[in-house]
């Protein structure tokens, strides 16, 4: 009944799911703390002319360990 699904396909149903995401954002933007309020570790940035830039260290920590992990798997 519940089969194995390919690497692609899994691919797929997370860029979907990413997608859908990204389409709800701005409404679960009214929700949300605002970006002074959020943990250091999920997103740090600088205000520069009313736009907020920011990058997330956790992201950069998570996209280290699977670039490692493409290496070693060579």
């Amino acid at each position: 009944m519940f089969e194995r699904i390919s690497f692609s396909a899994f691919l797929g149903i997370i860029l979907i799911i990413l997608g859908i995401i990204l389409i709800l954002l701005p409404i679960l933007q009214k929700f949300a703390p605002s970006l002074e309020e959020i943990h250091p570790l999920l997103i740090i940035g600088k205000r520069v002319d009313g736009v907020y830039i920011g990058t997330s260290p956790l992201l950069i920590i998570i996209l280290i360990i699977i670039y490692i992990f493409l290496l070693l798997k060579r």
